[in-house]
């Protein structure tokens, strides 16, 4: 019996996982720096398996658009900030920034429910004001998506996958 070491077993998988998080990273800077060329709004829904890939995520693509002159504003929707879009249009030179939104799915239930009917309410805004917007989201969180905030799923520009 030949027995694989844990090196080669890591290494293996590590490798489809880069290519995927690699695509997948890609993808998004792309669509942003092309929001940014052609002065339009992107609406981007980022969907991960884990909390720690998408903590690795969102830090290479900080990375990536510190590159182009932009920078990152972090927002996680909780009980005392339900309507992120809000959020997002009250912050001054919006047009500069690029926002990462999580944590959609961690407030209470009901302020979950308000979060999502913020986000169906106010999805014109991000057009408007040409917000450009990476939502990070579990599984479970995408999942909901469509079912508690249709209109929103139905503005949104690209649904990138992290999952494989």
């Amino acid at each position: 019996m030949v027995r694989q070491s844990a090196k080669s077993k890591s290494a293996g998988s590590r490798a489809f996982h880069s290519r995927s998080f690699k695509e997948g990273l890609e993808i998004l800077k792309d669509e942003i720096q092309f929001a940014f060329q052609w002065h339009r709004p992107s609406i981007l829904l980022a969907v991960h398996k884990s909390k720690t890939s998408q903590i690795k995520a969102q830090q290479a693509l900080e990375f990536e658009i510190t590159k182009i002159n932009k920078n990152v504003v972090r927002i996680k929707a909780d009980s005392r900030s339900t309507d992120v879009i809000s959020t997002m249009c009250r912050t001054t030179n919006n047009h500069h920034f690029v926002f990462f939104v999580s944590d959609l799915g961690r407030a209470e239930d009901v302020d979950t429910q308000k979060v999502f009917r913020a986000l169906n309410m106010h999805r014109e805004l991000l057009v408007e004001q040409q917000i450009r917007v990476i939502f990070w989201l579990t599984k479970l969180e995408a999942a909901s998506l469509p079912r508690y905030a249709p209109d929103f799923w139905a503005f949104r520009h690209r649904v990138v996958e992290f999952i494989r």
